[in-house]
């Protein structure tokens, strides 16, 4: 019981369990994702349900407790009840009947066993009842102790009912920290890899992003690159030396993954190949920026760069921006005596504090300047000038050169 509290002791979980097994005993589970992540003791940010009752029995019960709910997915069997401003997805047993790779046409189904049956992997196929009791009929647990991604059922049969299962192998093969991939299990990958094409770009685009989020994703990475599929699906983006070297970077000084920092090592940081990512798949506008601004390398950004250097890139760039330079730089660096210089550069930006800039668009007015886009262009040139000039601490310096800029412009 103790080893699920951070399920169980939710007062959401809580009132959910209660509503439904007062209605019908055990007729709810917590089920998959959040059950794997407490056995891989991973925080828990999505729970999920999994009931016997069929939607039109969820949203019933759900109205006689004054809880809300949405019913986009009710013709999947999904009711979103929301508690609290928080949702938590409610899905009724299923059993598949058919499917083409994309899709699956599903029944209603009153049997936790036939639910098991229709997932896609063993460790998604947990259930936890709100006594505690966990129903683990293909012991996906012990498959999470032994590092095993295992297809429920014929592994080639449950590919070809949804293409998408080779992606989320890979993720979950990252999720487990895998230190090698099965090679029967490739095998039947590659033999079904063209029909990931019928899989939508923003499905595949999802997976791919989850995978360069987990914290080591460089065997999926390295596996999927083997058998072609970051080519033919990922505009040529493929593993390399500096993605490794990123990898273990960021797990010596703990930092958290950004995923499109990884991406961008991927593409080599070549704008031409980023651009090509950003026509073909659908990256968010955020995504996409941020994507264009790490392929377009600074050439200040060295390990031998002097302190004053190092404090105008932080102000010039911003922290987080010179950071990411940083590693980039660092992870395509191959000379290891420079691991010192990039370790250092990298702690210092930690410690940074933003100079304030003591100049405003008052004291330019103040000086005879009229309102408008030269106000602007005098500010920006006075702050270039202080700091280019290492934050010069002296209004009365500032004041001086603001004057002679603003004599030149008159």
């Amino acid at each position: 019981m103790k080893k699920f509290s951070s399920i169980l002791e939710v007062n959401e979980v809580t009132k959910i369990f209660k509503i439904f097994n007062d209605h019908q005993k055990n007729c709810i589970f917590a089920v998959g994702g959040c059950i794997r992540d407490i056995f891989l003791d991973k925080t828990i940010t999505d729970i999920d349900f999994a009931t016997s009752l069929e939607p039109d029995e969820i949203t019933e019960l759900l109205n006689r407790n004054n809880i809300s709910f949405l019913d986009i997915g009710i013709d999947f069997g999904t009711v979103t009840a929301i508690i609290n401003d928080k949702k938590f997805e409610i899905t009724t047993f299923r059993k598949d009947t058919e499917a083409d790779g994309r899709h699956t046409k599903v029944l209603y189904s009153r049997s936790i066993d036939e639910d098991v049956l229709r997932r896609d992997f063993t460790i998604n196929a947990m259930y936890l009842g709100g006594n505690g009791d966990l129903f683990d009929p293909l012991e996906g647990q012990k498959d999470i102790e032994g590092r095993n991604v295992r297809f429920i059922g014929n592994p080639d049969k449950r590919i070809k009912e949804d293409y998408l299962r080779i992606l989320r192998y890979f993720r979950f093969l990252a999720l487990l920290d895998k230190s090698e991939s099965d090679e029967a299990i490739i095998e039947i990958i590659k033999s079904n890899i063209d029909g990931l094409s019928v899989v939508s770009k923003e499905r595949r685009w999802d997976e791919l992003r989850a995978i360069l989020n987990l914290p080591n994703p460089s065997i999926a990475i390295s596996s999927m690159s083997k058998i072609g599929l970051m080519d033919k699906y990922f505009n040529r983006t493929n593993i390399n030396d500096a993605f490794s070297n990123l990898i273990e970077i960021e797990s010596r000084i703990g930092i958290n993954p950004n995923p499109i920092l990884r991406l961008s090592l991927l593409a080599n940081n070549s704008l031409e190949n980023a651009n090509d990512f950003i026509k073909d798949l659908p990256l968010s506008k955020s995504d996409s920026v941020e994507l264009l601004k790490l392929c377009n390398i600074n050439k200040k950004v060295v390990s031998y760069i002097s302190m004053k250097e190092v404090r105008y890139l932080l102000y010039s760039l911003g922290r987080d921006e010179f950071q990411k330079q940083i590693l980039i730089k660092w992870a395509v660096d191959t000379k290891n005596k420079n691991e010192v210089n990039w370790r250092s550069l990298y702690e210092v930006s930690q410690s940074w504090t933003k100079p304030i800039f003591d100049i405003s668009a008052r004291d330019v007015i103040n000086m005879g300047i009229s309102q408008g886009p030269i106000v602007g262009e005098i500010l920006k040139d006075v702050e270039d000038w202080w700091a280019e000039n290492d934050f010069i601490d002296d209004k009365f310096s500032l004041i001086e050169r603001l004057k002679a800029i603003v004599q030149s412009k008159k």
